[in-house]
């Protein structure tokens, strides 16, 4: 093939590995300006503040760092709490 083709088609990939990058960045963006609300039987919770005391409460137990933040939620609005698991660890807090 010749060297035109060659250029273009790299051209091509680099734009296409690029693409998921700035999309990630720009997804983290919209997230800070929107609010997520749970309503569940005349009760309502923000997402934001659930995971805000979620992580401060996982660094009071040393078990979310600052290089590691894999943290996942379980949310039950029935029984008033949310469960969580972070990096080596897991627990409940009350809603």
């Amino acid at each position: 093939m010749s060297k035109r083709i060659d250029k273009k088609r790299m051209k091509r990939q680099a734009k296409i590995t690029s693409a998921p990058r700035d999309m990630q960045a720009s997804a983290a963006k919209e997230t800070e300006n929107i609010d997520f609300y749970i309503q569940y039987q005349g009760q309502e919770y923000l997402e934001r503040e659930i995971i805000e005391r979620i992580k401060g409460k996982c660094k009071e137990e040393g078990t979310l760092t600052a290089g590691n933040e894999k943290l996942s939620v379980y949310l039950k609005p029935e029984e008033k709490k949310a469960y969580y698991t972070c990096d080596g660890g897991n627990g409940e807090i009350d809603l």
